[in-house]
């Protein structure tokens, strides 16, 4: 579950661009730094309720973003093998690593005379000579070719496609879940003192949980005080 704190922290990452930061969290809510695991956590977590939508301007027009409009043709998790040069590769849709996405992620592991080397780290990866990872390409080529078809949004005749790089990663999340740190904390706020919620509330609440809270909450302030009004009339 996205919570109401986490919200809270990739909106306060994303307005200090602590994009680092940003990609950690996401990674740790989804227990993966695999690509097709994070974005089909962000697309199921943003549409958890019917009629969840993303607000985005483009061009000064509104457009209005629903699941069904929304991170599409995400291919499923596969992995092949091949032989080369007495190299055993292992390949699948790549990781984020060190905050980075690369085609050379799709390698997860090399296996020589039966030893088994898994990938995990920039410095792994170092470890392979140009020259083998160029033989590799046409492999590693076809799981990019596969991310390239997936579509971000596509809302009538606006489409916007996937391409492999953190940068777009990061504008995915914030699509999904980076709102204003300053609305964020001012609800917080309000909460806690009209209605005595707590810093871990907003923990074990998702956002559109706490988003019924808050209309409800506002409603009741609101016929109180229009009460008080016509009484003192």
């Amino acid at each position: 579950m996205v919570s109401y704190n986490d919200i809270t922290k990739l909106t306060y990452y994303h307005e200090n661009k602590q994009y680092n930061n940003i990609l950690d969290h996401i990674c740790e809510l989804c227990g993966s730094n695999n690509i097709l695991n994070i974005l089909e956590f962000i697309r199921q977590e943003r549409f958890v309720e019917k009629g969840s939508n993303i607000k985005l301007n483009y061009n000064d027009k509104e457009i209005i973003i629903f699941k069904e409009n929304f991170l599409l043709d995400i291919p499923e998790a596969a992995s092949n093998t091949i032989i080369q040069d007495e190299f055993i590769f292992t390949l699948g849709y790549p990781n984020i690593i060190n905050h980075k996405c690369s085609p050379m992620y799709c390698i997860k592991k090399i296996t020589y005379n039966e030893e088994e080397h898994i990938l995990k780290t920039q410095e792994d990866y170092n470890l392979i000579p140009v020259t083998l990872y160029n033989k590799l390409k046409a492999e590693v080529n076809k799981y990019i070719e596969n991310l390239n078809k997936i579509i971000v949004y596509k809302v009538g005749g606006i489409e916007s496609r996937f391409f492999l790089h953190d940068d777009l990663i990061i504008n995915i999340i914030y699509l999904a879940f980076v709102s204003s740190y300053k609305n964020i904390i001012q609800e917080q706020l309000f909460l806690m003192k009209e209605y005595n919620f707590t810093y871990e509330s907003f923990s074990k609440l998702s956002f559109h949980e706490l988003n019924h809270y808050l209309k409800a909450g506002v409603k009741i302030i609101n016929e109180r005080n229009n009460s008080e009004t016509t009484r003192d009339q």
